[in-house]
């Protein structure tokens, strides 16, 4: 049985037909070719521009080291380090509470930057890198858990994008190179359990120079820019932004308390006794009753205001020094504030400004100018300071606030103590900087204030009490 050869037109349409497959097949394994090539082209990129490799800082112990402890990564356990110590991501470095005053330990980062820590602070090192093969990106993230640390961030003059980053609790912050930032974790004014476990201290961001993004628990984000500051509270949420400015004594005013409550500090009998956990009211020396001196609380105008004249915005309240009698022998009527979160003082190392001052009025006092003691004066005012260590013995910075019927000086007077005349009756603004020569300038600790009236007979009352350190 034969058969017939397919017409020419037929024999066109299959090699048309063929032709057309091979190109297709040819097409798509090109087009395979080139996805492949693009896709290894792309990934080589990626890696070329996204590889990162660790670096390293290094850990300078300041001060005692014992007090100063090393955690390295995927460990449990703290150990003593040595200085120069090389520190890796993941490690830890945390400082005892009771170690000291001013900057214990420094970690010094490979591209110059510095975190100086404070007693009580610990950190972690969460990222420490840069790119491998350019000069693209650095990144450096700290974890801070606790105390006081300070960051300073060299400028950025290499690297195309840096990151300096700083987590605290459930909030981050961005710090611009070439700035100076502190951080304090605090316990807050009133305690917080949270259900999670998380962190429950307070953040107290500050900026010297540069320029701080914080980024809330919230979504919220805030800039604070040079001698501003503002606190995180507990749940990760910043407030609102202040001047850098921090004011170091409690209830200067003698608002939070009533005038029981403030005199029953001096009761030791019963300790269920509502009292004051500001100021503590004390006297001496032991004499029967009609002999004492008394703390009184004393509602006033605003000092230059008149009496009798002011609303209530412009009302406040004095402490009241008062002892009557026509007395023969000294006694002291006084009030102390024991500094700091625990009452064991604060750390003023980092304060260029400590600008101290309250408003003085003496009613009367029978002694002439200061007493034959030099030291008779119905103000006074004592700070407790430490120069450098725990180790230190205490040192004393007194101010004598008298009135005088005369422009001469006292004619008896004590070392060490500043005599300031006012005129009787009027209300007077007594204000110093502890930074000035004479006072505290390169002191590291302040432990305590007391102002008191001491002498005979006196009549006299202080408020408006302010103790402003500034970095």
């Amino acid at each position: 049985m034969g058969y017939a050869d397919p017409s020419p037109v037929a024999r066109n349409a299959a090699r048309q037909r063929t032709l057309l497959l091979a190109w297709l097949t040819l097409l798509f394994f090109f087009a395979l070719f080139a996805g492949m090539l693009a896709w290894a082209l792309w990934t080589g990129r990626e890696v070329y521009r996204a590889a990162t490799e660790p670096r390293e800082a290094v850990l300078i112990v300041r001060g005692p080291a014992e007090s100063i402890a090393w955690r390295p990564a995927h460990r449990t356990v703290y150990q003593a380090p040595r200085d120069e110590q090389p520190l890796s991501e993941g490690d830890s470095v945390r400082i005892v509470a009771s170690a000291g005053y001013g900057q214990l330990a420094s970690v010094r980062l490979f591209e110059e930057s510095q975190l100086d820590l404070w007693a009580g602070a610990e950190v972690a090192i969460e990222a420490l890198r840069t790119s491998r093969w350019h000069s693209g990106t650095l990144e450096i993230a700290v974890r801070q858990r606790a105390g006081y640390v300070r960051y300073d961030i060299t400028p950025n003059q290499r690297y195309a994008q840096a990151r300096y980053t700083v987590r605290v609790a459930d909030a981050r912050l961005d710090l611009a190179p070439g700035g100076s930032y502190s951080v304090e974790l605090l316990p807050p004014e009133r305690a917080v359990l949270r259900p999670d476990g998380g962190n429950a201290l307070s953040a107290d961001v500050a900026v010297r120079s540069g320029v701080a993004l914080v980024h809330g628990a919230d979504g919220r984000s805030v800039e604070v820019r040079p001698r501003e500051r503002l606190v995180i509270d507990p749940a990760g949420v910043p407030g609102l932004v202040v001047p850098a400015r921090w004011e170091l004594i409690r209830d200067g005013g003698f608002s939070q308390f009533s005038e029981v409550e403030y005199n029953n500090t001096t009761r030791q009998d019963d300790p269920t006794l509502p009292r004051a956990t500001t100021w503590r009211v004390y006297s001496g020396p032991a004499l029967p009753l009609e002999q004492r001196g008394f703390f009184r609380l004393s509602p006033i105008c605003r000092p230059q205001l008149p009496e009798g004249s002011c609303g209530p915005d412009d009302r406040r309240v004095a402490a009241w020094f008062y002892r009557p009698g026509n007395q023969t022998s000294g006694f002291t009527t006084g009030i102390k504030q024991d500094l700091g979160p625990r009452g064991e003082g604060i750390d003023i190392s980092e304060y260029r400004s400590l600008r101290f001052s309250l408003w003085a009025r003496i009613l009367y006092q029978s002694l002439n100018d200061v007493g034959d003691r030099g030291t008779e004066c119905p103000v006074m005012i004592r700070l407790v300071a430490k120069r450098t260590s725990p180790a230190d013995a205490e040192e004393e910075r007194v101010v004598c606030v008298y009135s005088d019927n005369d422009d001469r000086p006292p004619q008896v007077t004590q070392p060490g103590v500043t005599y300031i005349p006012v005129e009787r009756a009027v209300w007077a603004n007594i204000s110093f900087d502890l930074r000035d020569e004479g006072w505290l300038p390169d002191y590291r600790l302040l432990r305590s204030i007391e102002i008191y009236a001491n002498g005979h007979d006196y009549d006299s009352r202080v408020t408006e009490v302010s103790l402003i350190g500034e970095q």
